[in-house]
Parts: C-alpha cells; sequence; structure tokens
C-alpha cells in the first residue's frame, strides 16, 4: 500500500513536472506611486485577451500606507492568447482612468519574459518618474541578491527587461543605473558580487581617469615649456638682428663723411699755394693771353 502510496506521488511530480517545463512565463516587477498621499488599497493584474474573453492570468494586491509599494506579478500561459493587458490601481487615483498598458504582444516559445514597470498613480501620463524607478531598483535588487545571489541583477539582465517597455527603456535604466551605487553602498550589500564587480569597475574607471588626467597633464607642460622657449629663442633672434642693422648704420655715416670729404678736394683751388714760386712779369703777360 506504501508503496503505492509512493509511485502515485512520483507519477505525479512527473507529470507536473513535464507540464511546467514547457510553459510560457511572464514576470512584471512593477513600483506604484503617490506623490501626494499614501497608496492604501493597491492592486496589479495581468491580463488575458482572447477575442471572445478576457480573464486573469495573475494578480497581487493589499493595502499600505506608503507612497511606494513593490510590487511583482507572475504567471505562466497555458494557451497563447492574443495579448496581454497590465493594470494597476490604488485609492491614490484621482482619475477615473487607471494606469495600464493594452496590447502587450504575446511570445508563447516556452521562455521566460520579464518587464520592469513604474506607474504615478496620480498622473497617468508620467512616464518618467525618477524617484519611483530608484525604488524600484533598490527593491529589486535587495530581493534579487538576497534570495537569489543577484543572478538576475546583472546590467545586461535589466537592459532587457526595461526593453520590454521600449518608450520608457531609457529612463529604466537610469533609474538602475542611479540604484546600483546607493544599494552598493548598503552595510553588507558589497559583499554580493554584483557589487564586487561594480566596485572593481568604478575603481578601473577613476584609475584610468587619474591616469589620462596625469598624462595629458604632463603633455600640456611640455608643450607649454617648448612655446616659451620658442617664443625666447625668436626674441632673442630679433634683437640680434636689430643690433647689426644699427651698427650698418655707423659706418654709412662713415662713408658719407668719406664722401663729403672727397668733394671738398675735388673743387677748385683758391689761393696761393704755400711754398709756390712766384710768377715773373713774362708769366704775367702769358697769363694775360688766355683773354
Amino acid at each position: 500500500m506504501r508503496l503505492l502510496i509512493v509511485l502515485v506521488v512520483v507519477f505525479g511530480l512527473f507529470i507536473a513536472t513535464c507540464q511546467s517545463s514547457g510553459d510560457t512565463t511572464y514576470k512584471f516587477s512593477i513600483a506604484m506611486h503617490c506623490p501626494s498621499k499614501e497608496l492604501g488599497l493597491w492592486r496589479a493584474t495581468i491580463w488575458n485577451i482572447y477575442s471572445d474573453s478576457t480573464y486573469p492570468l495573475a494578480e497581487a494586491g493589499g493595502t499600505t500606507s506608503d507612497k511606494f509599494k513593490f510590487i511583482e506579478v507572475e504567471g505562466f500561459l497555458t494557451k497563447k492568447p492574443n495579448s496581454l493587458r497590465l493594470s494597476s490601481y490604488s485609492n491614490c487615483n484621482s482619475e477615473p482612468e487607471f494606469p495600464e498598458d493594452v496590447g502587450i504582444p504575446v511570445q508563447y516559445d516556452e521562455g521566460h519574459h520579464y518587464g520592469f514597470r513604474v506607474y504615478n498613480m496620480e498622473n497617468i501620463k508620467d512616464l518618467t518618474d525618477s524617484a519611483a524607478y530608484e525604488y524600484l531598483f533598490m527593491m529589486y535588487l535587495g530581493k534579487d541578491c538576497l534570495m537569489n545571489g543577484c543572478k538576475e541583477s546583472s546590467r545586461d539582465y535589466v537592459a532587457k527587461g526595461c526593453d520590454f517597455f521600449k518608450n520608457e527603456a531609457s529612463q529604466c535604466m537610469k533609474g538602475y543605473d542611479d540604484a546600483l551605487p546607493k544599494y552598493c553602498q548598503k552595510d553588507g550589500s558589497s559583499a554580493h558580487s554584483l557589487c564586487s564587480e561594480y566596485i572593481s569597475t568604478t575603481s578601473s574607471t577613476k584609475m584610468i581617469l587619474i591616469i589620462g588626467g596625469a598624462v595629458g597633464a604632463i603633455i600640456i607642460l611640455v608643450l607649454a615649456i617648448a612655446i616659451f622657449f620658442y617664443c625666447r629663442k625668436k626674441k632673442k633672434s630679433k634683437q640680434n638682428m636689430t643690433g647689426t642693422m644699427s651698427g650698418s648704420g655707423t659706418i654709412s655715416g662713415t662713408t658719407k663723411q668719406s664722401t663729403a670729404t672727397n668733394n671738398f678736394n675735388t673743387g677748385a683751388p683758391t689761393g696761393t699755394p704755400t711754398g709756390a714760386p712766384i710768377p715773373t712779369g713774362a708769366e704775367a703777360t702769358a697769363g694775360a693771353q688766355r683773354y
């Protein structure tokens, strides 16, 4: 009898395992935010949308007196719906409409699909609630690193989830990048491998920046010294050339003086030369003959 019971249990587990191994799962990590007051009653639901019916795939709900709420809803598909819808509700809503995403395409491929989503419960048009995104990933990292060894918290893994809702992908990744250093600075969080890699990467980046800055400063200093000596040499060369030109002017003055003397010597002589013989009378007559 006992053997029969054991066989039935094992057979049941085997069937359950075989059935679950082919399921397509969808999981959404959500942060609700009510900026001005408490959320109160809240609910998040994944809906299966078929051509003739709609029914919930997974749902989570409760009450809180906080302005933020971290929620994870996950369900598996037994058959392929036309699409999925993700909706949220809380007492914080001041509008008749509730934040939701409709027409989510479905991949029925026996895989695991996931996404990250933030809802401002007071303003459904606000898709850039940075405080809510940071809160979302602080909570997500804390849970995943505690229960799963940070296996689903790497940047590549999160990027895929952020890309699920493409219109908010960049803001989603910014929330992760803002939350990671704060999470790793918490007491005890640095022991996780994710934070060790982050600290190592950050240290390497800082070291590269320091080395690059030092090399850049040395290059600038060398260029400044080279320019200084170049300008100094050019200035000195200019001064030497000015001195040479001044000396040439002196020589030119001497030449002019010599020329002036030559002009004086070539003039017609006046007076009687010193020591010259006194002319005789005949010579005076002869001199008169020129007229």
